[in-house]
């Protein structure tokens, strides 16, 4: 792509959990944009975040008519301010992360590598916005169709870590455990104990029921899934079991899992922590074979697929649509 057409690229939440990650993966993957802008609400605002080799100053977002001179934007900041971004339309191609929590739509179409081909993106170009799956869609989806299974029933368990909540979430499961070990934690009366403890809400049963309709979005033919999501005690990165039944067993399945992208398979019986995913691109996974089927163990740093996701979209886009004059 000559310099001409690189397009003009704005992060909106820079420093948010994922924003950092964005800016990290932009560095590390040299996309080449002609201008890159960070934005953040006022309380990020003023901040200078690193990007490669530069250091850029987070300006705060006043209206989202500031975005107009841009190609491409990341909206990487929470559901009613990328709503309110959205509905101005400000004129660039709007990459909303905060997507990741709710069912599909025909308007803004849902899109990740390894699921969606740059064909169909080309297809979508006129569209405005694109938004990224949950990550923990993502991965189901992306081992499902390694396997091919449309025909069975799927039972899967998710493990969200306070990550999946931001950086305000870790915090405050920091803060917690740090009350909780000095024996001085006093909940609100509608606060949730994170620390020490694993729970299931209504904000996990949505995020189940809107991860169940991304998978069903992102594979031409999904099997009947049977989820499950739960908050664990873990500060960065996800986990998740996947149970897929085969009446052959699944010694088969392990080789169609290895050949997929985005996936490293580790040797089955060594250890696999979700430490082990932080910073990681890749899924990491293991294999256990059974008499009637096949059992995963998944581990994955949910916010850099996350914002992997959402470069990748832009990649892809910056390649087939030229700046704004």
């Amino acid at each position: 792509m000559s310099e001409a057409r690189e397009p003009r690229v704005a992060v909106v939440g820079a420093t948010g959990a994922v924003g950092n990650q964005l800016l990290d993966l932009i560095a590390a993957r040299g996309f080449a944009s002609s201008g890159l802008r960070l934005f953040a609400t006022a309380k990020g605002a003023a901040e200078t975040v690193v990007v490669g080799d530069e250091e850029l100053l987070v300006a705060s977002l006043e209206s989202p008519a500031a975005l107009a001179e841009f190609d491409i934007a990341f909206l990487a900041v929470p559901a009613v301010c990328a709503a309110q971004i959205i509905a101005a339309r400000p004129g660039p191609k709007l990459i909303d992360l905060s997507a990741a929590g709710r069912a599909p739509s025909v308007e803004a179409p849902m899109v990740a590598p390894g699921l969606t081909s740059r064909e169909r993106i080309a297809e979508l170009s006129a569209h405005s916005v694109f938004t990224i799956p949950h990550p923990v869609a993502h991965v189901l989806a992306t081992c499902l169709k390694a396997l091919d299974i449309s025909a069975r029933i799927v039972a899967a368990t998710a493990m969200l870590g306070a990550s999946s909540g931001g950086k305000g979430l870790v915090a405050r499961t920091v803060e917690q455990t740090t009350d909780l070990l000095s024996a001085r934690l006093d909940l609100e009366e509608d606060e949730t104990q994170r620390g020490f403890n694993l729970f299931m809400r209504e904000h996990e049963r949505s995020i189940a029921g809107a991860v169940a309709a991304q998978v069903a979005e992102l594979l031409s033919a999904a099997p009947e899934l049977r989820l499950q999501a739960v908050s664990v005690p873990v500060l960065y990165g996800s986990a998740m079991t996947i149970e897929i039944p085969a009446d052959g067993g699944g010694e088969s399945m392990v080789e169609l899992i290895r050949g997929a992208p985005g996936i490293l398979l580790t040797e089955e019986g060594e250890p696999l922590s979700v430490i082990d995913a932080v910073g990681q691109e890749a899924i990491l996974l293991q294999a256990e074979t059974r008499a009637r089927g096949l059992s995963l163990w998944c581990v994955f740093d949910n916010v850099r697929l996350a914002a992997l996701t959402a470069l990748w979209i832009a990649e892809t886009l910056s390649l087939r649509t030229p700046p704004l004059a």
